[in-house]
């Protein structure tokens, strides 16, 4: 039993399809299959049921603990090894949301990269529960999201906060206040009032976002009821759509960066972009790793450039 073998299990037994794990591991499926039947034959037990769909063994299921430990320790001792040699070699694998991932890694990455050119780096992007749902198994070293993190044991260094923003195209502000747009638009800079808009079409993400729960209960506290004309998954195609004149939108700061609009920047050729000061439309996103588990110099490094980097916007 190899550590090959036990990377290529535990994706077999994250997928429970062959298939799909040939393909995460660019590898034929032939070739997986006789990795899994080998390491079965070692063991003199069976892994996994074939039929009717491939499942876990009890066996498989104790392998998929021990063997994410075993990988677990490879890594720490790998990190420990390459910060002794200053070799700095070894894996950084870190989670992160996508609409984060999209705003912050293009400013990280490469600095990252010319600095440990013999890390490589693994990416996870997921919600926040999948984010800690992989940290908490050892599959991730680090996590980027917002807080709360509800998973125990776990320490948390803050980047930034992250406030919701209004985001109206210009020419709703100019229908709603007419000759007063301009001084309305100064004067929201500094906090939208949200009833002003109560005849204006809404664009929300679907329920079960995050920003979603968060612009729910500000709609609520704020007894407004948005005429809501479309809802979806993606941030990017709310924005879209904004910017096409067909509704107002809730965007993070944050994420404004990845249209290459400066967060204080307070309208463009086709947006007005308005404060909430509501304190619960205002989110810290923060770096977790598991307090059990002991960071190597390139990870410290990956938060001190995140953090850098963040400082600067």
């Amino acid at each position: 039993m190899n550590f090959l073998h036990l990377k290529y299990f535990l994706t077999v037994a994250e997928e429970l399809n062959i298939t799909r794990a040939a393909e995460r591991l660019y590898i034929s499926q032939q070739s997986l299959s006789n990795h899994i039947s080998n390491l079965e034959r070692e063991l003199e037990v069976k892994l996994f049921t074939r039929s009717p769909k491939l499942s876990l063994t009890y066996a498989g299921d104790l392998l998929v603990q021990t063997a994410t430990q075993i990988l677990g320790l490879q890594s720490q001792y790998l990190s420990k090894v390459g910060d002794i040699n200053r070799q700095y070699m070894g894996v950084l694998r870190v989670g992160i949301s996508y609409t984060c991932g999209l705003a912050l890694l293009p400013d990280i990455l490469p600095r990252f990269r010319a600095e440990f050119p013999m890390v490589d780096f693994s990416l996870f992007e997921g919600n926040s529960s999948q984010l800690e749902e992989e940290l908490s198994h050892g599959r991730l070293d680090l996590i980027i999201c917002f807080q709360p993190i509800m998973l125990e044991g776990v320490e948390m260094v803050p980047l930034i906060e992250d406030r919701l923003m209004l985001v109206v195209p210009r020419q709703f502000t100019e229908q709603v206040f007419g000759d007063r747009a301009e001084e309305m638009r100064r004067q929201f800079a500094g906090g939208a009032d949200i009833t002003a808009f109560q005849q204006a079409p809404f664009i929300l993400l679907k329920r079960g976002n995050r920003v979603r729960s968060i612009v729910d209960q500000y709609l609520n506290r704020s007894f407004f009821k948005p005429k809501i004309v479309l809802e979806t998954e993606n941030t990017v195609t709310t924005l879209a759509m904004a910017k096409a004149d067909v509704g107002i939108v809730f965007c993070p700061e944050l994420f404004l960066r990845t249209i290459h609009i400066p967060a204080a920047q307070a309208t463009t050729d086709r947006l007005d972009l308005f404060p909430l000061t509501d304190p619960a439309t205002v989110s810290r996103l923060v770096v977790g790793y598991r307090q059990d588990r002991a960071l190597s110099h390139f990870a410290q490094r990956f938060i001190l450039i995140t953090q850098d980097v963040l400082s600067r916007e």
